[in-house]
């Protein structure tokens, strides 16, 4: 999670928790997916183990939990503006409505029945995933 924002209507969110992206393991390589308010930034870099690309995050001030990408229901997911929180439900598979804010992420991935590894400053969740992306 992070603290500061460029975009002054984002200050009303809680402190530390302004914004939101997903990084998951894909084959050998990490895919960072960041729903910005203006584009959608994907970037692919090379693996390394998951301690480390953690420990850099925490380095540069984020928050890290860790977590595991869920089978989506094989339902509509909720209808909702593209938004940072949105973007990683759905790569993560979270379809709950009533998540809508990167606070509200945190608190259900930290929640006691998930069990989690993701990065938030910029709500970096980190997922390792084994099997490669279906076309």
């Amino acid at each position: 999670f992070r603290d500061r924002t460029e975009l002054r209507w984002l200050r009303w969110l809680a402190r530390g928790f302004r914004h939101c992206a997903v990084v998951v393991r894909v084959g050998g390589d990490w895919v960072l997916i960041d729903s910005l308010s203006h584009s959608l930034c994907v970037g692919r870099f090379a693996a390394e183990p998951i301690g480390r690309l953690a420990a850099r995050y925490r380095a540069a001030g984020m928050i890290v939990v860790e977590t595991r990408v869920r089978q989506a229901p094989a339902d509509l997911a909720p209808i909702l503006p593209l938004t940072c929180v949105e973007a990683d439900k759905r790569v993560l598979g979270i379809h709950a409505c009533t998540i809508l804010t990167p606070r509200q992420l945190h608190r259900h991935l930290t929640a006691p029945t998930e069990r989690v590894f993701a990065a938030f400053p910029t709500l970096r969740a980190f997922v390792e995933r084994d099997a490669a992306p279906t076309p």
